[in-house]
């Protein structure tokens, strides 16, 4: 019997339960799949720190929803999980994140031609996400906009003399 969600006797349940690596795994089992962290196109980390791609191609502290963004819009399957990146000092919200991302089938040949190697998906997510909205158009406070001036001078406040 089914429970619905929001009933009490009723669990969620996530991605299947990934096993270590195996040899007899083919590339179509997400072990096989190629894991990508934000770390890799960070341009703020050195190569020492995790960096994969050259520092002129990278993005300033890319975080695991633009990188989620990228994939949905190119339509690669990949699965997100809740991991940190070993070198990664942070362990804060922005920083979480590592993509399995499935690169070849079965036989081994490659799902999508443009895509033939980890640094090509690197190199890609790092060209894109400068053109993400949330990077063109950020959520600030707008600069632009007309604030009320007024001409009102502020009330000292009183204390004890």
């Amino acid at each position: 019997m089914a429970v619905n969600p929001g009933h009490p006797h009723y669990t969620h349940r996530g991605p299947p339960a990934l096993g270590p690596f195996n040899k007899t795994k083919t590339h179509d089992d997400p072990e096989r799949w190629v894991c990508i962290y934000p770390a890799y196109m960070n341009s703020k980390k050195s190569l020492k720190d995790g960096r994969r791609i050259p520092k002129d191609k990278a993005v300033d502290t890319p975080t695991y929803q633009e990188i989620k963004m990228v994939l949905d819009d190119a339509k690669v399957d990949y699965i997100l999980e809740r991991k940190f990146y070993s070198r990664e000092r942070s362990k804060e919200l922005p920083y979480v994140g590592r993509f399995r991302v499935h690169l070849k089938d079965k036989e081994g040949e490659f799902i999508r031609e443009d895509f033939q190697s980890r640094d090509s998906i690197l190199l890609y997510v790092a060209e894109k996400i400068p053109q993400l909205k949330s990077r063109t158009n950020p959520k600030g406070p707008a600069e632009n906009a007309p604030q009320a001036q007024t001409g009102a001078v502020p009330k000292k406040k009183k204390g004890k003399k």
